[in-house]
């Protein structure tokens, strides 16, 4: 069998012509690939600028936070002293108020009840056997320097500046008169005054050697204000 020429150019432009579909498939291929890594490659990066974006916007954040709670606990350190010395005020406040009289106080302390002598001889002075002022003031005296907080007399404050003297048989305490007996009441450290009325040849002695009659012990104390 004799091939023709014409097959042969047939045969050699469709090989030519599959070699170039075949290349172009190739390089279409080829293309389309690096397409996909461009775009795969766009992608990556634009999802890595966002990561990055977020991470330094958290950091800003926290940046904000941490500034914020610094300034908190100042706040808070702030609010704490004044409220410190907003606590020291209203409790000098109360002390002072119950110094001077306007608060009702209470406490432990003791009491001292002084009497006239019951009896009194025929052939004696009468003035001898009863309760003076000199004796109400030397208790008072005596507690106050043994740290009496408060004191009271027949229920009626004593302060710095209050007068006690006596008119006759009665006493008078910045102007009210009382009658025996006169109880002298002390808010503070109960054993502390104690011991100081009962130290030997001291208050209580001179007093009963004055022929004045004593009671004395310890109690809870009330105190009305002023």
């Amino acid at each position: 069998m004799h091939v023709k020429g014409k097959h042969v150019i047939l045969s050699l432009v469709l090989f030519v012509f599959g070699y170039l579909i075949a290349v172009s498939y190739e390089q279409a291929q080829y293309l389309l690939e690096e397409n996909e890594i461009a775009e795969d490659w766009d992608r990556a990066f634009h999802y890595r600028q966002q990561l990055i974006d977020f991470e330094e916007r958290n950091n800003e954040l926290e940046r904000e936070i941490n500034s914020l709670r610094l300034d908190l606990l100042e706040t808070e350190a702030q609010l704490s002293e004044e409220q410190a010395t907003l606590m020291s005020a209203v409790e000098l406040k109360r002390k002072l108020q119950a110094y001077v009289g306007e608060l009702a106080i209470n406490g432990p302390g003791v009491f001292v009840t002084l009497k006239d002598q019951e009896y009194v001889p025929s052939d004696a002075n009468v003035n001898d056997y009863i309760v003076h002022d000199r004796h109400v003031q030397l208790v008072i005296n005596e507690l106050l320097s043994a740290g009496a907080e408060a004191i009271q007399v027949n229920g009626q404050r004593i302060f710095q500046d209050s007068h006690v003297y006596c008119v006759g048989p009665v006493i008078t305490v910045d102007g009210t008169s009382y009658p025996a007996p006169f109880t002298i009441e002390v808010i503070g450290d109960s054993d502390v005054l104690l011991a100081a009325l009962t130290l030997e040849q001291g208050v209580i002695d001179q007093l009963v050697n004055e022929r004045i009659e004593v009671e004395y012990g310890t109690k809870q104390i009330e105190m009305e204000p002023k």
